[in-house]
């Protein structure tokens, strides 16, 4: 359980790339950080989920476990050194495996943008009625 002193920890998160204060946020979709000088941004697993397609947050993890290697760029939230994928599909992302931050550059966050939102949630299904109430 996290005590209030962790919590508060979290406001002030410096930029991976330029050592800036990263900007707590309200997304759409939840928090994320983003920083005001180089334009780039984090979020943790569980937020990326949320509004990037769901193939591509798979290939991204299981990438940064199987393929990655220490990057120059340490996590804001642990100062370990993220993950990095060296391939075209993922250029310029971070991702830590300890605490599940993932680093976007200002170019994979403006493409993520214009993906749009993710289809709504289909309705859970009918419970199917026992035979002797269905009719015939």
């Amino acid at each position: 359980m996290r005590r209030m002193a962790d919590i508060s920890c979290l406001e002030a998160l410096p930029c991976p790339l330029c050592g800036e204060s990263l900007e707590r946020g309200q997304g759409r979709q939840g928090l994320v950080w983003m920083c005001r000088n180089c334009f780039a941004g984090a979020v943790t697993l569980p937020i990326l989920r949320r509004f990037a397609p769901r193939p591509f947050v798979n290939r991204l993890w299981q990438a940064a476990q199987h393929y990655g290697r220490d990057s120059r760029l340490a996590c804001p939230g642990c100062a370990l050194p993220f993950t990095e994928i060296t391939s075209d599909a993922f250029p310029q992302i971070g991702v830590c495996l300890r605490c599940y931050w993932v680093w976007l550059s200002s170019d994979v966050l403006s493409s993520l943008s214009t993906m749009g939102t993710p289809p709504p949630a289909l309705p859970p299904p009918r419970p199917e009625l026992p035979p002797r109430l269905r009719s015939a």
